[in-house]
């Protein structure tokens, strides 16, 4: 688990199976790291967060 408070463009451990990259941080940070140590997210699972957003307000 890597937390960059003040995220830029670049990381200092690159995303892998067993790499979590966050940028910036909140209280969600913490649902993040459990349902990546229960190995519940993968780089598809962030396609469906994003997708999920609604975006007609």
């Amino acid at each position: 688990m890597c937390i960059d408070i003040a995220p830029y463009g670049t990381a200092q451990a690159a995303t892998r199976s067993d790499i979590l990259n966050v940028g910036g941080f909140s209280d969600a940070v913490f649902d993040q790291i459990a349902r990546f140590a229960a190995g519940q997210m993968d780089a598809i699972q962030w396609v469906g967060e994003i997708e999920a957003i609604d975006l007609t307000e």
